[in-house]
């Protein structure tokens, strides 16, 4: 049986096919903005002459003022450097809500959170001159990396650029760090160490502290207050950087209603207070949020919580601009402040800022200051759009020669504003113009590559199309003949020639995107080749189709899980898509045994549904719920509470208690692995647990679980069922480890439902089948049910399909992988883990479902390995159509209001889910493949 693993080579082609497109999907999809390498130059007043132009060999001589008139009457002229310069302590608060800000003296009972900041008001009160307070608005994403990178260059972030959060590169764009550094400046950063991984080298002094133990409230805080009232008595620098996290580590873990949130926002108001007090006069304070949150405390999203921040500018010799401008609560964007601190500080706004510069935050100055400032920020969003015309065709030039020709009206409109209440009308002028020019860009940036997601779509539809056809069609006794052929080999030949041609037309500059055409090609071509084999076996096909009568439960598992694709097209139905998972998983069941139509198969059904209603009380809800969520449904887990610990110790007890004595020697492993994990609950439990000792036991665990994965290859004289057994609860132990102890039970239930589905399928029967019937245990019916149970506890274990509900603490429960040499990967993966662990799990035991018996009708091991194929690709199968369907909804519904905040999540944690099925299915055919006896040659 030499042919066997062509069942796990064309598992894996089919995977291939599916994730490419879904990779060329996301690249249609997910479109990250151009960048620019351009950085924005000035010239020193010095450097010009009397006539507006550099000097050259002039040897006139006039005041500044003069000069300044001269310049701005020459609207040619390069950018001139601003002829003040100021000191500036930004201090950003991460996470800091502008509710947070207001205070309310009315409020009899304030929450947590309210009326915390009273410093504000106090200095807005006592000097509103010297004050200001404006609502700082972010783009979504709301996610840390995202957000210093909008406050430095001042554009606008892209959704895509929310995977690399966590995992910060340098940034290659011009920003305010840079511009200062350019004109030796000196820079000092305390805090959140994403500046130093983001702008690293630049710091005069660098106190720079990992940003992400999210648990841990005052380590950072107390390590920037440890230096920045020093640094403040200093006069060796421009600028102060210093990032606390203690109010964002509050709401991760706490949310903003709790008596910690109170004791950051109470440390917050005294650190204030003590800044102010010892300010020198003549520095700028600026304090900002980056991003709000949710009433979780969670924020990445799109909503008005997360998007509104706090923006509170402090200068003791008083601030400029007028009145109408000055009124706390008044909205401004986050992409302003680039250019106003890069003003502040005496440099023009980095080459790819679309912000304005807020005079209110800026000293008071005279009108030609003024407006040499404005026409800075004018000429070099000019720039910016004459290079984007060149570099990018998303912006129709007709539009872009408009919105260039209407920024060199403004520009020479600059030197004839004599008067103040002229200059105000130019400065709503000019701010007006920005505000397009950024609405502009800000619609262009999410335009799609609408070729590209065509593509895709037809890609993943040919893969499902004619899979299903192979799967629905193929005769069981005929899968080994086929896959004994050369049919396989022939594929794979022809995949690789068609990558080796790619890359070859490539290389001699024939294409512009590989990539994209090895994914097309190759699909393409696997397409073909899938037809051809249809087309050859098209007899039998449309044979088996004609004789073959469907049950009822055949006909209705394959309807709900068609309804459960269907319904993701609608907002409403994403939302609740945990209780429909549930309630079309156990109504499937419901039919199968209605068929069986035995008591134990109905007891067995009854024991399912008391499962799934005892995993209600960890699925949680998420903000767009209603009552379920002004209740506290949605609150983040924190720490596990006492009956918590207690109830996951002993799930995983009970489990490797019951398992050990059915596994033999490997379940030694199983048990150790266990013990390991209930320790590291144990021992890291409550306020005088020790953190250390728990991350050894994790890494002990670990340790362990990954031996018991490589002697799981070691071979025996009996059938794949015991291994795939181990398999299953070596990845239920993992699950339940990076679950942690409040969501470990979930994992148990998941693991339990399994089992009694497991032991409901070999009841199945059909007309003229044995009891063990191949045919019917690898039918649709029981892909369908298996693939939405497994869905269904991505929700069952506490997940929403959210962004701001990842949760980011298992990557670190074994202590912090960034300190590895592959940190990045371990992360992801555990994270990963945490989110598609069932899945996984799931396809990983799914040939439990046609091996397992207790006795009855012998089958070869080609018959049993072409069942175990046929199922896994109907599982496989299932979770692309749901895929297929996430992606139609997101295509459809592109431009509707939900499209970031619910359909792009949800395809993003679809198409997880897939790739972790997928990934466990193949691993489950491996090592049935491997494990069945060869020496019987009949089936």
């Amino acid at each position: 049986m030499k042919e066997k693993w062509n069942f796990t080579l064309y598992l894996l082609w089919f995977s291939y096919l599916i994730l490419s497109a879904i990779l060329m999907f996301g690249r249609g999809f997910l479109l990250s903005r151009k960048t620019l390498n351009d950085v924005t130059d000035c010239v020193p007043l010095r450097d010009f002459g009397c006539d507006g132009h550099e000097k050259g060999n002039s040897t006139d001589v006039c005041n500044k003022e003069e000069k300044i008139r001269r310049i701005l009457a020459n609207p040619g002229a390069v950018i001139a450097c601003a002829p003040t310069r100021q000191r500036v302590v930004f201090l950003l608060v991460d996470a800091l809500r502008y509710d947070f800000t207001e205070y309310n003296p009315d409020i009899e009972n304030p929450l947590p959170y309210q009326n915390r900041l009273p410093i504000i008001k106090e200095m807005l009160e006592r000097s509103p001159n010297c004050t200001r307070l404006f609502r700082f608005m972010a783009d979504p994403p709301t996610t840390t990396l995202q957000r210093v990178k909008a406050l430095v260059t001042g554009s606008l972030p892209t959704f895509i650029d929310a995977s690399s959060n966590f995992a910060a590169m340098e940034l290659q764009e011009d920003n305010a760090i840079d511009q200062v550094v350019k004109a030796g400046g000196k820079i000092v950063l305390l805090g959140d160490d994403t500046w130093a991984r983001l702008i690293p080298g630049r710091w005069l002094r660098s106190h720079a502290m990992y940003s992400f133990h999210t648990w841990d409230l005052d380590t950072v805080d107390t390590e920037v207050d440890s230096k920045i009232y020093n640094e403040l008595k200093k006069d060796d620098w421009d600028l102060l950087v210093a990032h606390y996290l203690g109010v964002d580590h509050a709401g991760h873990r706490y949310g903003p209603n709790h008596a910690e949130m109170k004791r950051k926002l109470d440390e917050t108001n005294n650190r204030l207070k003590k800044v102010i007090e010892m300010l020198p006069p003549d520095v700028l304070l600026y304090v900002v949020g980056d991003h709000g949150m949710t009433e979780t405390g969670d924020h990445g999203g799109e909503s008005k919580a997360e998007r509104t921040a706090a923006f509170f500018a402090y200068r003791g010799l008083g601030l400029g601009g007028d009145k109408e401008n000055n009124k706390p609560g008044k909205e401004v964007q986050q992409t302003d402040l680039a250019p106003t601190l890069s003003a502040a500080l005496g440099r023009p706004p980095p080459a790819p800022s679309l912000g304005n510069i807020l005079l209110p935050v800026l000293p008071t100055l005279p009108i030609s200051h003024t407006l040499l400032h404005l026409s800075n920020n004018l000429k070099q969003i000019k720039q910016y759009l004459v290079r984007y015309g060149e570099e990018s065709q998303q912006i129709p030039l007709d539009k872009l020669a408009h919105l260039i020709n209407a920024t060199r009206e403004q520009i020479d409109k600059a030197a004839t504003i004599g008067s103040e209440s002229e200059l105000s009308v130019y400065v709503t002028d000019v701010r007006t113009l920005i505000e397009n020019i950024r609405g502009v860009f800000r619609d262009v940036w999410v335009e799609f590559d609408s070729l590209s997601m065509l593509r895709a779509l037809l890609l993943l539809l040919l893969a499902i199309f004619f899979n299903c056809l192979i799967t629905e069609g193929l005769p069981i006794d005929k899968i080994p003949h086929v896959f004994a052929s050369s049919f396989i080999p022939s594929g794979i030949i022809s995949v690789t020639i068609c990558i080796g041609i790619c890359y070859t037309a490539f290389y001699f500059q024939l294409l512009e995107d590989v990539e994209h055409a090895v994914i097309l090609s190759t699909g393409l071509v696997s397409g073909a080749l899938i037809c051809a084999l249809v087309i050859m076996h098209w007899n039998g096909i449309t044979q088996r189709w004609y004789e073959t009568r469907l049950l009822f439960y055949e006909r209705f598992a394959r309807a709900a899980l068609v309804g459960s694709a269907a319904i993701l097209v609608s907002n409403s139905y994403i939302i609740e898509e945990g209780a429909s998972l549930a309630f079309l998983s156990l109504s499937i069941l419901a039919t199968i045994v209605w068929n069986i139509g035995t008591i134990k198969a109905l007891a067995l059904w009854a024991s399912c549904g008391i499962v799934l209603a005892l995993s209600r009380s960890y699925r949680g809800c998420r903000e767009e719920q209603g009552d379920c969520w002004t209740q506290g449904g949605g609150a983040s887990a924190g720490p596990a509470s006492r009956a918590a610990l207690v109830l996951a110790l002993g799930s995983v007890a009970a489990t490797v208690a019951v398992a050990r004595r059915h596994i033999g020697w490997r379940g030694h492993g199983v048990v150790l692995s266990g013990l390991f994990t209930c320790a590291h609950w144990a021992v890291g439990w409550g306020s005088l647990g020790s953190p250390s000792r728990s991350r050894l036991l994790a890494r002990g665990a670990w340790l362990v679980l990954g031996s018991m994965f490589v002697l799981l290859w070691r071979k025996e004289n009996r059938d794949a069922t015991l291994p795939l057994t181990v398999c299953g609860l070596l990845l239920y132990v993992a699950n339940s480890l990076v679950l942690g102890a409040a969501f470990a039970p979930s994992a148990a239930l998941a693991l339990l439902s399994g089992f009694l589905v497991l032991n409901i399928v070999p009841m199945m029967k059909s007309e003229g089948s044995t009891k063990f019937s191949l045919l019917t245990r690898c039918s649709s019916s029981v892909a369908c049910l298996w693939a939405l149970l497994a869905s269904y506890y991505f929700y069952g274990t506490g997940h929403h399909a959210t962004l701001g509900h990842i949760r980011w603490a298992p990557a670190f429960h074994a202590g912090d992988p960034n300190y590895l040499p592959i940190g990045p990967q371990v992360t992801g993966s555990l994270v990963f883990l945490d989110l598609f662990g069932v899945p996984l799990m799931f396809g990983a035991a799914l040939p439990l479902l046609v091996l397992w018996s207790r006795g009855g009708a012998a089958v070869g091991p080609r018959s049993q390995l072409a069942a175990a194929f046929i199922l896994s690709l109907k599982f496989a199968i299932c979770f692309a159509v749901r895929v297929f369907a996430s992606a139609i909804s997101a295509t459809i519904h592109c431009r509707h209001l939900m499209i970031w905040g619910v359909f792009t999540p949800k395809l993003l944690f679809e198409c997880g889910a897939c790739a972790a099925a997928l990934t466990g299915t193949v691993i489950g055919l491996a090592l049935t493949t491997w494990h069945l006896p060869t020496q019987q040659r009949h089936s």
